[in-house]
Parts: structure tokens; C-alpha cells; sequence
């Protein structure tokens, strides 16, 4: 709860990461991957396509064939997860995809996840302008 004169958070600039930012059904995946906008860092895939909403989604794959414990597969996962909900208020608009495809340290992944989302966002900012009517005629 905010204390007494401090601002209000406005809508949609919290720094939650809920039910609505994440992505779960298979067609929502499917539209990231034919929309083909891929950068590659330090093992880790982000696809990204436009999403028509005020707000970013995340969806996430780590195989068990690359992290083969429970416990490095939702490590991964959280710091996928923090890293998108701090940058979150940059991407809006998109929905993002990261993919693992190699083992790789902490400390890297840290720093592949800031500079992925970053270019995430700059790999779609001449194409967002086109795409938003392609993408609600799609919804419909």
C-alpha cells in the first residue's frame, strides 16, 4: 500500500508480473515464431512480434535436455522472469519469447537477458507502425 503523498502508480506502469504477461496458449507462441524477429545472445533466443496491447507478454522455453534439473530450469526461469518485469514498461506492446539453446553461467545470463530485451525492442520499432492493423484484424 502507498504511503500518504507518495503518487499513484499509474495503470499499466507497475512493475508486476501477473497472469496477463504471461504467455500459455500455443497459438500465442506460434504468432511470435512465424513473425521472425530473432536475436541470438550467449545461447539464449529472444523472438519478439508486436501483440496490439498497452502491455508486454513473456513466454518462456528451457528444455530439459540443456538444464536437466528442476532446480536450474526454474533458476533460468526466475531471472528470465525479473529481468522481463524490469524492462517491462520499455517492451510494451510486444510479446517476447526467450529460448534457451545452451548451457550457460549466471552471470552471462544476467547480462544476455538485459541486452536481448534491449534489442528486442529495437528490432521492432520500424515494424511495430506497420504491423498493429495486420495484428487486430488477426484477433478478430
Amino acid at each position: 500500500m502507498p504511503t500518504p503523498g507518495s503518487p499513484p502508480i499509474a495503470q499499466g506502469l507497475d512493475k508486476t508480473f501477473g497472469r496477463l504477461k504471461k504467455m500459455r496458449k500455443t497459438d500465442e507462441f506460434s504468432s511470435v515464431f512465424r513473425f521472425r524477429c530473432v536475436r541470438n545472445l550467449a545461447g539464449i533466443d529472444f523472438l519478439a512480434a508486436p501483440n496490439g496491447l498497452d502491455y508486454s507478454r513473456l513466454g518462456m522455453i528451457v528444455p530439459k535436455k540443456i538444464l536437466a534439473t528442476a532446480v536450474a530450469r526454474n533458476r533460468v526461469k526466475r531471472l528470465i522472469r525479473e529481468s522481463f518485469r524490469l524492462n517491462q514498461t520499455a517492451l510494451a506492446g510486444l510479446d517476447v519469447v526467450t529460448r534457451i539453446k545452451a548451457k550457460v553461467d549466471e552471470a552471462k545470463l544476467i547480462d544476455a537477458l538485459q541486452i536481448g530485451l534491449k534489442q528486442c525492442e529495437a528490432c521492432l520499432k520500424p515494424r511495430k507502425q506497420a504491423i498493429p492493423e495486420a495484428v487486430n484484424a488477426e484477433r478478430r
